[in-house]
């Protein structure tokens, strides 16, 4: 009888230690892209509407508007909206990658997370980008529109960017 108390204990703590031991975190990360990487993941994406969301761990704006758009890809993906993540942060850098991709797995991102792997020269030229955070959506058949903030501490007007976004995905 003794023997099989103890099996019993021995069976409820081992169950009582795994339910102690925090889950372990998935593990997000962005995959690397050059600017023709990106224009092309955003042509995949044609027919549906698509918001690109350009942050930065160094703009606390876009870390604070991050789960909005996780949201924002929950509660409109079966309607057609796909949101792509784009982290900033220097390539180069694996101190700020880290920091991106532990940003990432916090949130515990479902989106299409890449981190662009070019000189900020590069983004200026191509996007036009001057600060973070920035947004560019695109509608059903590709054309864009563009939310900048005018500079890193204010953000941009995330109500009037979900407006847009659903009026084009109204669209059909």
């Amino acid at each position: 009888m003794h023997a099989i108390r103890g099996v019993i204990v021995s069976a409820i703590a081992a169950v009582l230690c795994a339910a102690a031991t925090p889950a372990q975190e998935k593990q997000v990360t962005a995959t690397l892209v050059k600017y023709d990487g990106l224009k092309q993941e955003i042509l995949k994406q044609r027919g549906k509407v698509v918001v690109v969301d350009f942050w930065a761990t160094f703009c606390p704006p876009c870390m604070k508007a991050f789960p909005k758009f996780i949201e924002m890809q929950k509660e409109h993906a079966a309607r057609g909206l796909v949101v792509i993540s784009v982290a900033m942060d220097d390539s180069k850098d694996e101190d700020a990658v880290k920091r991106a991709n532990k940003f990432l797995t916090r949130q515990d991102s479902p989106l299409r997370n890449l981190l662009l792997d070019e000189p900020s020269t590069i983004w200026k030229e191509k996007f036009g980008i001057t600060s973070l955070p920035c947004y560019f959506i695109f509608d059903r058949q590709g054309k864009w529109v563009r939310f900048r903030a005018e500079d890193s501490e204010t953000g941009v007007n995330y109500d009037e960017l979900k407006k847009v976004v659903v009026q084009m995905l109204n669209e059909k």
